[in-house]
């Protein structure tokens, strides 16, 4: 059986409550103080309408580490998006202009990994190198401008490997 540790009064728990605005935080607060009332960890999921699992969490979470330990974490990605040094795309494209290599966006990936020690997303490579003038170039065969006869041959496949 998991009991409660009184670590705050009744009356901190109720001014938690009133003055917090994010609502799971103040359901796990009300959890504690209904515990605290002499409610049994059952009956305070039933009045709370949630698991008996997740009132269990929230007891040894308290426990553990106070109200600190009731309050929701932050999750997920960053609020705003990740500005990049535009300097990083600069000395990019001055090694692609080197012209010793095919870059693809894995190898551009790789090779800012390896210099600039940042992990860029592909979409976000892809965008950036648009915005500074590179444009993506596939590998698929097209016919062969202003030669109406090459352009016959290409069509029936007498061009293609």
């Amino acid at each position: 059986m998991i009991r409660l540790i009184n670590k705050n009064t009744v009356g901190i728990l109720k001014k938690e409550v009133k003055e917090t605005k994010d609502e799971k935080y103040k359901t796990r607060l009300k959890a504690i103080l209904l515990i605290k009332n002499g409610k049994t960890r059952k009956e305070t999921a039933g009045a709370l309408v949630v698991s008996l699992k997740s009132v269990t969490g929230w007891v040894k979470a308290y426990n553990k580490d106070g109200l600190h330990g009731l309050k929701s974490k932050k999750t997920g990605r960053p609020k705003g998006k990740v500005e990049w040094d535009a300097a990083i795309f600069e000395r990019l494209a001055k090694e692609i202009d080197k012209g010793r290599q095919y870059w693809s966006i894995p190898l551009m990936q790789k090779w800012i990994q390896e210099e600039e020690k940042k992990d860029i997303p592909e979409s976000t490579l892809w965008y950036r190198m648009t915005q500074i003038g590179y444009s993506n170039k596939s590998s698929r065969p097209y016919p062969y401008k202003g030669d109406k006869e090459k352009q016959e041959a290409f069509k029936k496949g007498a061009l293609r490997k």
